[in-house]
């Protein structure tokens, strides 16, 4: 287990977590402002778990979608590419919602912060248990949201 407590470890702590994701990636945050996401390396490790079929799957559940196609561009392009594999949705705002991010791995590794406006947290590789917490928490909070983000601009 590791501790993080600035934006850059946080950021390295997330690279860590994608490059040890074979399968499924999900992330609930308020929006992807920490994550650097469009950056190269970290678009090309998306891209990869993208092209590699097999029943993988990114999923994204922001508190705020608002900025998602101004601000990143090389996701939406992932989005128009592989809406099969990735999907970005915004949480329910009449629902309950849980104060902490996560990013989670292959039900077993978890990325967290206490509170979605600050950094600390801490990264974990093999925390089945916990993982196993938050993925419920999340599904819950997926099957209430509606698909949100489209590449498409036509709207159809």
């Amino acid at each position: 287990m590791s501790t993080i407590e600035t934006p850059s470890e946080f950021r390295a702590a997330f690279d860590t977590l994608l490059a040890d994701t074979s399968r499924l990636l999900r992330i609930y945050d308020r929006d992807l402002s920490m994550f650097d996401i469009d950056l190269a390396p970290r678009h090309a490790a998306l891209r990869a778990l993208c092209v590699a079929g097999g029943g993988r799957r990114i999923e994204l559940l922001l508190d705020d979608i608002s900025s998602v196609a101004r601000t990143h561009p090389r996701l939406m392009r992932l989005v128009r590419d592989f809406s099969h594999v990735l999907e970005i949705r915004q949480a329910d705002s009449d629902a309950p919602r849980p104060e902490q991010a996560f990013v989670l791995a292959d039900h077993r590794g978890v990325l967290v912060r206490v509170d979605k406006a600050a950094i600390p947290g801490i990264l974990n590789l093999n925390d089945p248990g916990r993982a196993n917490l938050l993925n419920q928490s999340f599904e819950g909070m997926w099957q209430r949201s509606p698909a949100s983000v489209s590449a498409s601009t036509s709207g159809l």
